[in-house]
């Protein structure tokens, strides 16, 4: 997909260089936690996820409330990217990513749900990394859900498809794709597979599945994955995944079965 007008003007915020980056990801570990925390409805969802994934480097969050006390609770430390999505003040929810280290660039690209017109986000953030000179993208989305066909998923998927083109470096996109049809599915890995990534898959495996098809995933380019998981809670209708990589030790490596 050429880049258009929105699509160019994320990737021209994009640095695609470390050099000269005041803090950086551990390219020998690092780790991420990816849910859909349904706003947060549910308070308990902090205490849940803090038992096991309050050092995470990277909180990857879909259907976050942008203005809330619980990202104090949740990671103090952390810097915070926000995409809005749908929602009335103060109660706008999105997709956010909270990072232990401070972004290098981030910029979003919206869609909208074709039946209702609300926004459906995206959110681009890139981070340097120790030992390289290459940068990680990390892309977070909540797909477009309402539609009998996926040619709406299609558009709002080849958004990333163009910026993740230009990128160099390794990628980890990362969301509820609210893929709940085996043809949704196979559109999430025919478009990100041609631009190299591929999904990583878990052999305890409790994501939230509808009609058999789990609806959130993780896709990789670049890393390997050390160790992967996934819980049930029940303070939320979706389940988180944690995940520790590091950089993939040879040019094109991946590691996405565990």
């Amino acid at each position: 997909m050429a880049l258009t007008d929105e699509t160019s003007a994320c990737a021209e915020r994009l640095v695609g260089d470390s050099g000269g980056a005041s803090s950086q990801l551990n390219s020998l570990g690092f780790s991420i936690v990816n849910w859909n925390i349904q706003k947060g409805k549910d308070p308990d969802w902090v205490h849940e996820l803090t038992e096991s994934d309050s050092d995470a480097d990277l909180f990857i969050l879909q259907e976050a409330i942008a203005h809330s006390e619980d990202w104090d609770v949740l990671a103090s430390g952390h810097f915070r990217s926000f995409s809005e999505g749908f929602g009335f003040s103060p109660s706008v929810s999105g997709v956010m990513t909270l990072s232990s280290t401070q972004p290098l660039a981030e910029c979003e690209l919206v869609s909208l749900e074709p039946w209702f017109g609300t926004r459906k986000a995206m959110l681009v953030t890139e981070y340097a990394l120790t030992q390289t000179q290459q940068t990680l993208l990390v892309v977070n989305i909540h797909g477009i859900n309402f539609t009998f066909g996926v040619s709406d998923l299609k558009n709002q998927l080849l958004k990333a498809h163009a910026i993740i083109a230009e990128h160099q470096g390794p990628v980890l996109f990362s969301g509820d794709f609210n893929t709940w049809h085996g043809k949704r599915k196979r559109l999430l890995d025919d478009v990100l597979g041609s631009v190299g990534l591929a999904p990583l898959e878990f052999l305890s495996d409790h994501r939230k599945r509808f009609w058999g098809q789990p609806l959130d995933h993780i896709y990789v380019r670049g890393l390997d994955s050390i160790h992967a998981t996934t819980r049930e809670l029940d303070s939320s209708d979706h389940n988180p995944m944690s995940v520790r990589f590091r950089l993939a030790t040879e040019e094109g490596q991946l590691t996405t079965s565990l």
